[in-house]
């Protein structure tokens, strides 16, 4: 059977998605597609949550992302493999061993990722196109010391600043 051509995006949140698959404690985030019917990845491909509760990235730290998902990462985000391991705070070595053994990610580079995620849909969000969003991202910022605001949500109190950047620029306000 063909499969369609999805967006590295489409992919990275499918890889994200893949072990929760249509867990009661995830909730309603699969609420599009019928749990027992349609369990295939082709289902998945078009479920790209706008926004995640605690609880729901909770199960998806807990139920483990995949490491597979790094590439579709690197390629949404416009970045190498390497750099996107280091902004989940995993060395490149690391990153190789666990594709290879294709393991799940540690939590604390799963929360990276949502995080990630996270600043990118608030992003997508709050520019025209995903390209000015992807470079926002990407170009250092006055506001954030000279840093890239990927650079600079490492941590989660970054991200946090990042946001409220985001926020400023989307809908008015003060820094």
């Amino acid at each position: 059977m063909p499969s369609t051509a999805a967006s590295p995006l489409q992919d990275l949140w499918s890889i994200v998605l893949s072990k929760v698959g249509a867990s009661a404690e995830f909730g309603q985030a699969h609420a599009q597609a019928p749990a027992p019917r349609r369990r295939t990845p082709k289902a998945n491909l078009t479920v790209i949550p706008h926004h995640l509760s605690a609880k729901q990235a909770y199960v998806i730290v807990k139920m483990g992302i995949p490491s597979r998902s790094l590439a579709p990462l690197s390629t949404h985000l416009g970045i190498g493999k390497g750099a996107a391991a280091g902004f989940l705070g995993l060395d490149r070595a690391t990153a190789t061993r666990k594709v290879t053994k294709d393991e799940v990610l540690p939590n604390h580079a799963a929360e990276s990722m949502l995080r990630l995620l996270e600043l990118d849909t608030l992003a997508r969000d709050t520019f025209e196109t995903p390209e000015e969003a992807a470079g926002w991202l990407r170009q250092p910022h006055p506001m954030l010391e000279g840093e890239a605001p990927l650079d600079f949500a490492k941590s989660s109190f970054g991200a946090e600043r990042v946001k409220d950047i985001l926020n400023a620029i989307k809908y008015g306000g003060v820094v």
